[in-house]
């Protein structure tokens, strides 16, 4: 196999090797006729760019990698594809990893990641996750990175989040105008900020309408399908149902719908049932499940092009904190 350089397209078009470098850079020396030739004449000659030497020159691996807790919830894979389009645009490549909500293999993904000399890392933790240290080391090794979704706060790390206290508040708010004044929550861990966050909007909200807090009614465990069937479960074992149940993402409300389904409730005749969660996977419920909005697509691309100014030096020295505002959408889980 002949290996074209850029010399030979210099050779072959009679212009020098910096012509066609800068073409092939999409430099804006270059005209765009010119451009176009080095284009047509380098795919002509079977020319493959050198990644390695590019790397070199410019310091930099054009590469970033994401750390997603997991791909089966659908949010994530939202979140992702969005980040892969805006880095593709930008001429960047993506290592995409999965912690499987295990704070162990997370540590691990972001070692793997930072020794393949990542120029930037997007982190979304697992709901085990508690230990700093490997966080710590990315901030004195200088690399640039943004917590996206679930973050930890105040270490020095941009965050890219949804407004949750004040989404589940608002959305309470209206449910309870609408006179529903029993309503269970099943939560997330309350170690991990979008639990902490969505119990405290509840909390908020009940007190504020002079409602009384039910600690039995308030169901702490993960996000995913299973935790919403288990704490279903433990609720009707319990002898007395809510009016409706407040969930803390669209898996876990999944889960409720299944186990109501089994234990012979319906939803919303006997029981009412919202939560957070997106339109493109809530359309899919049925009945269509009643949601705080949010926009993975929106994080995804907030998310990288913040990483994408910092890997720019664009924002060096400032810490960015992006929140994300939600709406509710009342749908057919609650009559």
């Amino acid at each position: 196999m002949v290996n074209i350089r850029q010399s030979d397209i210099a050779k072959e078009l009679n212009v020098s090797r910096v012509t066609v470098s800068k073409a092939l850079r999409d430099h804006p020396d270059i005209s765009t006729g010119m451009k176009k030739k080095v284009s047509k004449v380098a795919k002509e000659m079977g020319y493959v760019p050198n990644l390695i030497a590019t790397q070199l020159n410019s310091r930099k691996t054009f590469t970033l990698g994401i750390v997603v807790p997991d791909l089966e919830n659908s949010f994530f894979s939202y979140v992702v594809d969005s980040m892969i389009d805006y880095a593709t645009e930008k001429k960047y490549h993506v290592i995409l990893t999965v912690s499987r909500e295990k704070e162990i293999q997370e540590q691990h993904n972001i070692e793997n990641l930072i020794g393949m000399r990542v120029d930037g890392l997007l982190i979304c933790l697992s709901q085990e996750t508690k230990d700093r240290q490997i966080f710590s080391q990315v901030k004195k090794m200088k690399i640039p990175m943004v917590f996206f979704d679930r973050a930890f706060e105040n270490i020095g790390f941009p965050t890219v989040v949804f407004d949750d206290k004040a989404g589940a508040r608002n959305a309470l708010d209206q449910i309870i105008k609408s006179g529903y004044t029993r309503i269970a929550h099943f939560a997330g861990y309350s170690s991990v900020n979008i639990g902490r966050e969505r119990i405290e909007g509840y909390e908020l909200a009940l007190k504020n309408h002079k409602i009384p807090l039910r600690k039995d009614w308030i169901l702490e465990g993960g996000f995913e399908l299973k935790d919403g069937y288990d704490s279903f479960m433990k609720l009707f074992k319990l002898g007395e149902l809510p009016e409706v149940i407040f969930t803390v993402n669209d898996r876990v409300a999944l889960g409720a719908y299944k186990a109501a389904r089994e234990c012979g409730i319906k939803i919303p005749s006997d029981l009412g049932v919202f939560g957070y969660g997106f339109i493109e996977t809530t359309d899919l419920f049925q009945p269509p499940l009643t949601i705080i909005n949010q926009d993975p697509r929106k994080m995804g691309q907030k998310a990288i092009s913040l990483l994408l100014d910092m890997i720019d030096n664009k924002s060096a020295g400032n810490v960015v904190n992006v929140v994300i505002k939600e709406e509710f959408l009342w749908r057919k889980s609650i009559q």
